[in-house]
């Protein structure tokens, strides 16, 4: 097996034991804060089954103060790109100053994991699966 294929393996490794952990965490209560539909619709096909919340047009402050009312548990996972990576800032910031404990590692273990092939949520399930045919392929 070449470098190639096995760090194609490792990420792939990688990635799905990042989407574990989120499926773990949306499971015991935490919510996902995604940037729209879209992203949420990708969460779904890949099987996270619990809370998923966007922003929607509401100020972002009224959103952040609804997401603290209504959970304990705050998953950040906007896009990799400027304007994920300022949202989740924005997000951060507003939900310090309540009791919610808030996740970025998951969104930083996937950016840094595919940040070079892809730059939003909504690609993710995408990229799993040309990852894992290209895993195939090479393997057979």
């Amino acid at each position: 097996m070449t470098a190639r294929i096995k760090d194609a393996v490792r990420r792939y490794e990688l990635i799905e034991r990042v989407l574990q952990d989120l499926m773990e965490m949306s499971e015991r209560g935490a919510v996902i804060v995604v940037e729209g539909r879209n992203d949420e619709s990708a969460l779904r096909n890949l099987g996270i089954c619990g809370a998923i919340e966007s922003p929607g047009g509401q100020s972002l402050l009224h959103f952040t103060d609804s997401l603290a009312s209504n959970y304990d548990s705050v998953i950040v996972l906007t896009d990799w790109d400027r304007r994920g990576n300022q949202l989740s800032a924005q997000i951060v910031r507003y939900l310090q100053s309540h009791d919610v404990a808030i996740d970025t590692d998951l969104r930083s273990r996937l950016k840094k994991l595919v940040q070079k092939d892809i730059k939003d949520v909504q690609g993710l399930k995408r990229h799993i699966v040309k990852l894992r045919q290209y895993i195939i392929k090479y393997i057979r």
